[in-house]
């Protein structure tokens, strides 16, 4: 199998050349805010307990909720 060349704009890369997220801290800043995280990192778990708030409408966390209704369809 032979590697395929991608194209972006007219320029070729090769992906495998890429950087990969890596678990080392990386400095940033965010709507003002600074933070020091990794690129790759695991999901923070979801507290069923917590309201959410998007776009003026609060909500929470309905994961069996949703589970359920895949599960009957």
């Amino acid at each position: 199998m032979g590697t395929t060349k991608l194209l972006y704009r007219g320029v070729a890369y090769d992906a495998s050349q890429h950087e990969h997220p890596s678990a080392e801290p990386v400095e940033h800043v965010y709507r003002g805010q600074h933070y020091a995280a990794a690129l790759k990192h695991e999901p923070a778990p979801v507290d069923p307990g917590l309201e959410l708030h998007y776009r003026g409408h609060v909500y929470h966390h309905r994961s069996a909720e949703a589970a359920r209704q895949v599960a009957d369809q």
